[in-house]
């Protein structure tokens, strides 16, 4: 009942499939970043695998439409960690501001 009712107030925004796919997208980014700042070894592989999250997230929220900022950011975010998992040096600006 109570799931219903969130789809009736928040239509597809709160679909099971991109609903997962929003928080997926939103704790990969806050990992991505959180072993960047550690300086992990594994933050280049770990940004490889946001970078295709948030690609993802971006197609859903532009399919669902009225969601053009979180498509923006996400899209963002998928270039900067892009370039981090392509690059052994440099900041990644991307993802932090994102979760």
């Amino acid at each position: 009942m109570a799931r219903w009712g969130l789809i009736t107030a928040y239509g597809k925004h709160v679909e099971a499939e991109h609903f997962r796919l929003m928080m997926s997208c939103a704790e990969i980014c806050q990992a991505s970043a959180n072993l960047q700042l550690g300086g992990s070894v594994f933050h280049q592989r770990v940004c490889g695998v946001c970078a295709e999250i948030c690609e993802a997230c971006a197609v859903s929220c532009e399919k669902i439409g009225g969601m053009d900022e979180c498509v923006k950011a996400c899209l963002a975010c998928a270039e900067s960690c892009r370039h981090m998992a392509s690059n052994t040096l440099g900041h990644h600006d991307g993802c932090e501001n994102k979760a």
